[in-house]
Protein backbone atom coordinates (compact mmCIF):
# COMPACT_ATOMS: atom_id res chain seq x y z
CA UNK A 1 0.00 0.00 0.00
CA UNK A 2 1.03 3.41 -0.72
CA UNK A 3 -0.74 6.17 1.14
CA UNK A 4 -1.88 8.77 -0.98
CA UNK A 5 -2.82 11.03 1.96
CA UNK A 6 -0.02 12.82 3.88
CA UNK A 7 -1.80 12.65 7.51
CA UNK A 8 -1.00 8.89 8.11
CA UNK A 9 0.02 7.38 11.77
CA UNK A 10 2.44 4.00 11.66
CA UNK A 11 1.95 1.71 13.81
CA UNK A 12 4.21 -1.52 13.61
CA UNK A 13 2.48 -4.60 14.77
CA UNK A 14 3.39 -7.99 15.76
CA UNK A 15 0.14 -9.48 16.76
CA UNK A 16 1.00 -9.60 20.63
CA UNK A 17 -0.68 -7.50 23.77
CA UNK A 18 1.79 -4.63 23.40
CA UNK A 19 1.17 -4.41 19.67
CA UNK A 20 -2.61 -4.16 20.47
CA UNK A 21 -1.54 -1.20 22.83
CA UNK A 22 0.31 0.97 20.22
CA UNK A 23 -2.82 0.34 18.14
CA UNK A 24 -4.72 1.95 20.92
CA UNK A 25 -2.80 4.71 21.36
CA UNK A 26 -2.44 5.21 17.54
CA UNK A 27 -5.93 5.41 17.38
CA UNK A 28 -6.78 7.78 19.96
CA UNK A 29 -4.07 10.10 18.12
CA UNK A 30 -5.99 9.43 14.86
CA UNK A 31 -9.33 10.40 16.43
CA UNK A 32 -8.13 13.57 17.83
CA UNK A 33 -6.14 14.39 14.48
CA UNK A 34 -8.73 13.18 11.84
CA UNK A 35 -6.01 11.19 10.86
CA UNK A 36 -5.59 7.47 8.66
CA UNK A 37 -3.76 4.89 10.70
CA UNK A 38 -1.71 2.61 8.65
CA UNK A 39 -1.28 -1.05 10.60
CA UNK A 40 2.25 -2.69 9.49
CA UNK A 41 3.33 -5.87 10.61
CA UNK A 42 6.84 -6.99 9.85
CA UNK A 43 7.57 -10.48 7.94
CA UNK A 44 10.55 -12.23 9.54
CA UNK A 45 12.04 -15.40 11.24
CA UNK A 46 9.88 -14.87 14.74
CA UNK A 47 6.33 -14.20 12.71
CA UNK A 48 7.37 -17.62 10.12
CA UNK A 49 7.83 -19.36 13.55
CA UNK A 50 4.91 -18.38 15.04
CA UNK A 51 2.92 -19.08 12.12
CA UNK A 52 4.34 -22.47 11.69
CA UNK A 53 3.69 -23.04 14.94
CA UNK A 54 -0.08 -22.72 15.18
CA UNK A 55 -0.20 -24.54 11.50
CA UNK A 56 -0.95 -21.87 9.52
CA UNK A 57 -0.18 -20.23 6.03
CA UNK A 58 1.66 -17.04 5.05
CA UNK A 59 -1.69 -15.58 3.83
CA UNK A 60 -2.99 -15.69 6.98
CA UNK A 61 -1.39 -12.25 8.07
CA UNK A 62 -3.45 -10.39 5.43
CA UNK A 63 -6.74 -11.83 6.92
CA UNK A 64 -5.70 -11.44 10.72
CA UNK A 65 -4.73 -7.50 9.81
CA UNK A 66 -7.02 -7.04 7.57
CA UNK A 67 -10.07 -8.26 10.23
CA UNK A 68 -8.44 -5.79 12.71
CA UNK A 69 -8.37 -2.57 10.37
CA UNK A 70 -12.36 -3.83 9.60
CA UNK A 71 -12.93 -3.33 14.06
CA UNK A 72 -11.23 -0.42 14.24
CA UNK A 73 -13.14 1.41 11.62
CA UNK A 74 -16.44 -0.11 13.16
CA UNK A 75 -15.70 0.65 16.60
CA UNK A 76 -13.97 3.94 15.86
CA UNK A 77 -14.65 5.18 12.89
CA UNK A 78 -11.37 5.71 12.10
CA UNK A 79 -9.68 5.17 8.25
CA UNK A 80 -7.53 2.65 8.69
CA UNK A 81 -4.91 0.45 6.24
CA UNK A 82 -2.59 -2.32 6.75
CA UNK A 83 0.27 -4.27 4.97
CA UNK A 84 3.20 -6.60 5.91
CA UNK A 85 6.35 -6.73 4.55
CA UNK A 86 9.64 -8.91 4.82
CA UNK A 87 12.61 -8.30 6.58
CA UNK A 88 14.52 -6.64 9.14
CA UNK A 89 12.11 -4.69 11.81
CA UNK A 90 14.56 -1.79 11.87
CA UNK A 91 15.41 -1.47 8.26
CA UNK A 92 11.40 -2.45 7.00
CA UNK A 93 9.87 0.13 9.26
CA UNK A 94 12.17 2.82 8.63
CA UNK A 95 11.64 1.86 4.48
CA UNK A 96 8.05 2.14 4.73
CA UNK A 97 7.77 5.37 7.17
CA UNK A 98 9.11 7.19 3.95
CA UNK A 99 7.37 5.35 1.43
CA UNK A 100 3.96 6.43 2.88
CA UNK A 101 5.21 10.07 4.30
CA UNK A 102 4.07 8.83 7.65
CA UNK A 103 3.37 11.49 10.26
CA UNK A 104 4.27 9.30 13.26
CA UNK A 105 5.23 6.10 13.73
CA UNK A 106 3.40 4.77 17.51
CA UNK A 107 5.65 1.72 19.14
CA UNK A 108 5.11 -0.58 21.97
CA UNK A 109 7.11 -1.93 24.18
CA UNK A 110 7.27 -4.06 27.26
CA UNK A 111 10.21 -2.22 28.51
CA UNK A 112 13.93 -2.93 28.97
CA UNK A 113 13.52 -6.37 30.43
CA UNK A 114 13.99 -10.35 29.85
CA UNK A 115 15.78 -10.91 25.89
CA UNK A 116 15.67 -7.14 25.43
CA UNK A 117 18.26 -6.53 28.00
CA UNK A 118 20.29 -9.56 27.48
CA UNK A 119 20.57 -8.84 23.91
CA UNK A 120 19.80 -5.27 23.72
CA UNK A 121 16.76 -2.73 23.45
CA UNK A 122 14.58 -3.08 20.20
CA UNK A 123 13.81 -0.04 21.06
CA UNK A 124 16.70 1.80 20.72
CA UNK A 125 17.72 -0.27 18.13
CA UNK A 126 14.34 0.83 16.25
CA UNK A 127 15.25 4.69 17.10
CA UNK A 128 18.86 4.16 15.58
CA UNK A 129 17.86 2.71 12.25
CA UNK A 130 14.32 4.95 11.65
CA UNK A 131 14.69 8.49 9.50
CA UNK A 132 12.10 10.12 11.44
CA UNK A 133 11.44 10.75 15.83
CA UNK A 134 9.56 7.56 17.39
CA UNK A 135 6.86 7.80 19.62
CA UNK A 136 7.01 5.22 22.62
CA UNK A 137 4.36 3.63 24.81
CA UNK A 138 4.29 1.06 27.45
CA UNK A 139 0.20 1.55 28.43
CA UNK A 140 -3.23 1.88 27.18
CA UNK A 141 -3.72 5.40 25.85
CA UNK A 142 -6.83 5.75 28.34
CA UNK A 143 -7.88 9.31 28.25
CA UNK A 144 -4.91 10.80 26.98
CA UNK A 145 -5.31 14.25 24.77
CA UNK A 146 -1.58 14.65 24.60
CA UNK A 147 -2.40 17.80 26.37
CA UNK A 148 0.45 18.01 28.83
CA UNK A 149 4.19 17.31 27.59
CA UNK A 150 7.33 17.31 29.46
CA UNK A 151 9.98 19.19 27.56
CA UNK A 152 13.16 18.21 28.94
CA UNK A 153 16.22 21.19 28.79
CA UNK A 154 19.69 20.77 28.73
CA UNK A 155 22.60 20.73 26.88
CA UNK A 156 22.13 17.70 24.53
CA UNK A 157 22.65 18.09 21.08
CA UNK A 158 18.65 19.13 19.58
CA UNK A 159 17.51 20.30 22.94
CA UNK A 160 16.43 23.39 22.33
CA UNK A 161 15.78 22.61 18.64
CA UNK A 162 12.57 20.35 20.33
CA UNK A 163 10.86 23.65 20.29
CA UNK A 164 10.19 22.98 16.53
CA UNK A 165 8.14 20.16 17.73
CA UNK A 166 6.79 22.15 20.18
CA UNK A 167 5.30 24.38 17.56
CA UNK A 168 3.70 21.73 15.72
CA UNK A 169 2.48 19.77 18.67
CA UNK A 170 0.31 22.63 20.20
CA UNK A 171 -1.25 22.94 16.62
CA UNK A 172 -2.37 19.16 16.23
CA UNK A 173 -3.02 18.50 20.01
CA UNK A 174 -3.35 21.90 21.83
CA UNK A 175 -0.54 20.62 24.03
CA UNK A 176 0.81 22.50 26.92
CA UNK A 177 4.10 22.70 27.76
CA UNK A 178 5.99 21.87 30.93
CA UNK A 179 9.81 23.13 30.56
CA UNK A 180 12.20 20.96 32.92
CA UNK A 181 15.49 23.26 33.04
CA UNK A 182 18.56 21.12 34.28
CA UNK A 183 21.27 22.18 36.34
CA UNK A 184 25.16 22.02 35.54
CA UNK A 185 27.63 22.89 38.61
CA UNK A 186 29.85 24.62 35.94
CA UNK A 187 28.49 28.62 36.11
CA UNK A 188 29.72 28.84 32.16
CA UNK A 189 27.59 25.97 31.16
CA UNK A 190 24.82 26.93 33.07
CA UNK A 191 24.61 30.44 31.08
CA UNK A 192 24.68 29.09 28.15
CA UNK A 193 21.88 26.81 28.92
CA UNK A 194 20.03 30.12 30.47
CA UNK A 195 20.41 31.69 27.27
CA UNK A 196 18.82 28.65 25.59
CA UNK A 197 15.88 28.55 27.89
CA UNK A 198 15.51 32.00 27.10
CA UNK A 199 15.36 31.27 23.44
CA UNK A 200 12.76 28.61 23.69
CA UNK A 201 10.38 30.58 25.67
CA UNK A 202 10.67 33.69 23.20
CA UNK A 203 9.73 31.41 20.46
CA UNK A 204 6.66 29.54 22.64
CA UNK A 205 5.60 33.10 23.10
CA UNK A 206 5.82 34.17 19.42
CA UNK A 207 3.39 31.72 18.82
CA UNK A 208 0.81 31.40 21.21
CA UNK A 209 2.36 28.27 23.12
CA UNK A 210 1.20 27.77 26.83
CA UNK A 211 4.26 26.84 28.97
CA UNK A 212 5.31 26.71 32.22
CA UNK A 213 8.84 27.40 33.73
CA UNK A 214 10.18 24.33 35.87
CA UNK A 215 13.87 23.83 37.18
CA UNK A 216 15.49 20.41 38.22
CA UNK A 217 17.11 20.14 41.66
CA UNK A 218 21.14 19.93 41.16
CA UNK A 219 21.85 16.62 42.47
CA UNK A 220 20.39 13.53 41.11
CA UNK A 221 19.95 11.99 37.37
CA UNK A 222 18.11 14.48 35.16
CA UNK A 223 16.75 11.94 33.03
CA UNK A 224 14.93 10.66 36.49
CA UNK A 225 14.19 13.96 37.93
CA UNK A 226 12.37 14.48 34.63
CA UNK A 227 10.39 11.25 34.94
CA UNK A 228 9.68 12.23 38.41
CA UNK A 229 8.45 15.34 37.36
CA UNK A 230 6.14 14.06 34.50
CA UNK A 231 4.99 11.63 37.26
CA UNK A 232 3.84 14.67 39.55
CA UNK A 233 2.26 16.61 37.25
CA UNK A 234 -0.01 13.97 35.48
CA UNK A 235 2.23 14.15 32.04
CA UNK A 236 0.59 12.90 28.90
CA UNK A 237 3.85 12.74 27.51
CA UNK A 238 7.86 12.99 27.80
CA UNK A 239 9.50 14.74 24.60
CA UNK A 240 13.48 13.90 23.96
CA UNK A 241 15.64 15.10 21.13
CA UNK A 242 18.04 11.78 20.27
CA UNK A 243 20.31 11.63 17.99
CA UNK A 244 21.34 8.20 15.93
CA UNK A 245 24.88 8.88 16.24
CA UNK A 246 25.18 8.64 19.87
CA UNK A 247 22.17 7.01 21.49
CA UNK A 248 23.84 3.66 22.30
CA UNK A 249 22.02 0.45 24.06
CA UNK A 250 23.99 -0.23 27.73
CA UNK A 251 23.67 -2.89 30.62
CA UNK A 252 23.13 0.12 32.91
CA UNK A 253 20.74 2.02 31.32
CA UNK A 254 21.95 5.33 29.01
CA UNK A 255 20.13 8.64 29.74
CA UNK A 256 17.71 7.95 26.63
CA UNK A 257 16.99 4.68 27.97
CA UNK A 258 15.88 5.23 31.29
CA UNK A 259 13.69 8.05 30.22
CA UNK A 260 12.05 5.57 27.18
CA UNK A 261 12.23 2.86 29.24
CA UNK A 262 10.48 4.93 32.72
CA UNK A 263 9.24 3.09 35.42
CA UNK A 264 6.30 4.75 35.76
CA UNK A 265 5.32 4.10 31.53
CA UNK A 266 4.84 7.58 30.56
CA UNK A 267 5.06 7.66 26.78
CA UNK A 268 8.12 9.10 25.11
CA UNK A 269 8.35 10.87 22.06
CA UNK A 270 11.95 10.64 20.40
CA UNK A 271 12.39 13.88 18.19
CA UNK A 272 15.51 12.95 15.91
CA UNK A 273 18.12 15.82 16.12
CA UNK A 274 19.22 15.32 12.90
CA UNK A 275 15.59 15.49 11.40
CA UNK A 276 12.53 17.39 10.80
CA UNK A 277 9.89 14.61 10.70
CA UNK A 278 7.79 12.98 13.19
CA UNK A 279 6.83 8.81 13.49
CA UNK A 280 4.90 6.70 16.55
CA UNK A 281 5.30 3.17 16.66
CA UNK A 282 4.33 -0.85 18.25
CA UNK A 283 6.31 -4.05 18.70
Amino acid sequence: MESDNKNVILVAYDFTSIGDIAIENAVKMAKILQYKVCILHIINKTSRKNLKKANEPLESISQKLEKIAQSIKKEHDVDVDYMSRKGSIFRAIAEVSKEINANFLVFGTHGKKGIQFLLGSFAIKLIKSCPVPVFVTQQPAKESKFADVVFPLDMEAGSKQKVKWAIALHKQFQSKFHIYVDSYPDEFIQNRLRADHRQVKKIMEKNNIPYTDNYSPKKGNFSEKTVEFAKEIKADMIMISTDPDKITWSLFGSPDERTIYNTEKIPVMCINAQDLRVIIGGL
